[in-house]
């Protein structure tokens, strides 16, 4: 071999980064319920983890609180969006949440991460959990319990939930908080994006004729003001392996809960179009911070939350993706920049399709696969869905995936045998709070690979062994002697 070429292959090697180099890195996503009635509730709640008891409100809530730890736990995620999780705006400095550089330190983020997660959980029965630390935190703002100053659900009267920028009855319920284990290295919000600002939205642009139109329903006034968010859409940018991966978090609004003008259905199906525009490198796009545009090309992205939206089932309001019709969700599980090649499904989800206690039949009329729902629905309407997604880039490779739904064993007896489907039960289970032991949606998670960056070093090695066999291939082809 030419000497050159010797030490071209010794450079590449050197450089090459080993397979050991990638990381398999879990992201997951859980509406844990973490919803209280009252601001600062949820902060008290986190503040007393021993308070746990099905004797009292208080104490069901705690007990709540700390189900949805364990359930945490075992799913062990490298990055974790939480939605409703209750952001305590209405709080003092110092006990709720304290501005930061990328947005919010959520006291009660802290809490549950020092007096929940930070604590083992389990019994003899479903066996232990260890602690779960996260490294990195962040809890953005919420439209949730906004006032807007404007009557949006026109029923005469400027109050109320329904005319905050986002359903809450205070300002933050309902919101969402972020952890990781990697570096939270940058986050964009889009929190004050106008809805009126997205090219072909459906506010300004409803093909519903009549009376039924957004344009008959709400004022110019309005019109100009409203925010497409109604929670708010993150862009958290966290660094894995050298690489930035965008986890793209949201919560859009549930299809439901508006009349027959369908505002909440329309806008649920805008907020899912919103990152399958970031994604794509929209330029229409601008962020909280002042920053314009949508993700570069070829950039590395989760998308993850509960999106309200099922694929086939459900209240969703119908768009056209390629020319087909779609559930709002198409938008994304039809996009091609987005991997959907392996479906996080579970056992339990297809056993609680037919339990007779789940109140109803609306499951049997579903056309999708029970294995694949994430919330556990009343049965009267509209059954258990798939609402909840971790969704990752189309350049990342899937390698396991799933969701938080174990089978009971004994749908005979109460669900209080310790085995693990009591962390989940089943709807409506007056005894605890919310009626349910944790929420009624599942903690669904995606395992992908990351691939290692090499380092500036390395990569002058590759660069400097990708010339030498430059030359040495021109030396061959005019006929140089080899040494």
């Amino acid at each position: 071999m030419h000497s050159w070429a010797i030490l071209a292959t010794a450079a590449l090697a050197a450089a090459a980064p080993a397979a050991a180099d990638t990381t398999a890195v879990r992201f997951a996503t859980f509406n844990a319920s973490l919803n209280r009635d009252a601001a600062g509730q949820l902060l008290a709640d986190l503040a007393n983890p021993a308070g746990a008891s099905l004797a009292d409100p208080t104490g069901r809530r705690i007990l709540q609180a700390h189900n949805v730890a364990e359930i945490l736990q075992r799913v062990d995620a490298d990055v974790l969006l939480v939605n409703e999780f209750d952001f305590d705006l209405a709080g003092t400095a110092g006990a709720s949440s304290l501005a930061m550089p990328l947005g919010y330190a959520s006291q009660a983020a802290q809490r549950f991460q020092d007096n929940f997660l930070s604590a083992a959980h389990g019994n003899a029965v479903r066996g232990s959990t260890a602690a779960l630390q996260y490294a990195y935190r962040y809890t953005p703002n919420t439209n949730t319990g906004l006032a807007s100053g404007y009557d949006l659900n026109n029923n005469g009267v400027v109050a109320g939930g329904d005319d905050a920028w986002g359903f809450g009855n205070y300002a933050g319920q309902y919101g969402m908080t972020i952890y990781s284990k990697y570096e939270i290295v940058g986050v964009r919000s889009f929190q004050t994006f106008k809805w009126k600002d997205m090219p072909g939205n459906l506010l300004t642009n409803d093909p519903v004729a009549g009376g039924n139109n957004l344009y008959n329903f709400y004022s110019a006034d309005e019109t100009a003001n409203l925010r497409l968010s109604s929670k708010n859409h993150v862009d958290v940018t966290v660094r894995i392996n050298g690489q930035d991966v965008h986890f793209l978090t949201a919560h859009p609004t549930p299809p439901t809960f508006d009349g027959a003008e369908d505002r909440n259905g329309k806008r649920n199906h805008d907020e899912i179009r919103f990152w399958a525009d970031y994604v794509s490198g929209a330029d229409y796009l601008y962020d909280d911070q002042g920053g314009t545009g949508g993700l570069a090309a070829g950039a590395k992205f989760v998308i993850a939350g509960d999106y309200n939206a099922d694929p086939l089932d459900g209240d969703s309001f119908k768009g056209i993706v390629g020319g087909q019709a779609y559930n709002a969700i198409g938008q994304l599980l039809n996009h091609p920049l987005v991997n959907t090649g392996v479906t996080p499904s579970s056992a339990g989800g297809t056993a609680a399709a037919g339990y007779p206690s789940n109140n109803g039949s609306a499951n049997a009329s579903h056309l999708g696969d029970p294995s694949q729902d994430t919330a556990d629905f009343s049965d009267s309407a509209p059954g258990n869905l798939r609402v909840d997604y971790v969704l990752p880039s189309a350049n990342l490779a899937i390698h396991g995936a799933g969701v938080f739904w174990p089978v009971d064993p004994d749908t005979g007896v109460a669900n209080n045998t310790g085995d693990l489907f009591d962390l989940v039960g089943t709807f409506r289970n007056p005894s605890l709070y919310a009626n349910l032991a944790s929420s009624d949606h599942k903690a669904v998670w995606v395992d992908v690979s990351i691939p290692a960056v090499p380092e500036p070093g390395n990569w002058a090695l590759m660069v400097g062994g990708l010339a030498l066999l430059g030359v040495a291939a021109r030396g061959r082809a005019s006929g140089l002697p080899g040494h």
